[in-house]
């Protein structure tokens, strides 16, 4: 899954394009294309943006940013630990 799968998704459940999601959150309509097609990796955006973006979706930053394979690893590992003892 490339890092804007959860942007465009966002924006689709809201019913809205990518030209709506630039107008309301005050962005470049560019910048949210190269997000949602993974040219631009969304997971390095500004704060900023990413509260632009979401406060645009009516969302939290989490639902737009790509999920974080380190604290999935971290958990599960630490899961494993205490399954274990």
């Amino acid at each position: 899954m490339n890092t804007g799968a959860n942007l465009k998704y966002m924006r689709e459940c809201l019913g809205i394009t990518q030209k709506e999601l630039a107008q309301r959150s005050c962005l470049n309509l560019r910048t949210i294309q190269n997000y949602e097609q993974g040219v631009n990796d969304i997971g390095k955006a500004s704060f900023n943006k990413l509260i632009k973006i979401a406060l645009a979706l009516e969302c939290n930053v989490e639902d737009i940013l790509p999920p974080c394979p380190m604290f999935k690893n971290y958990f599960e590992k630490r899961l494993d630990n205490s399954i274990r003892k």
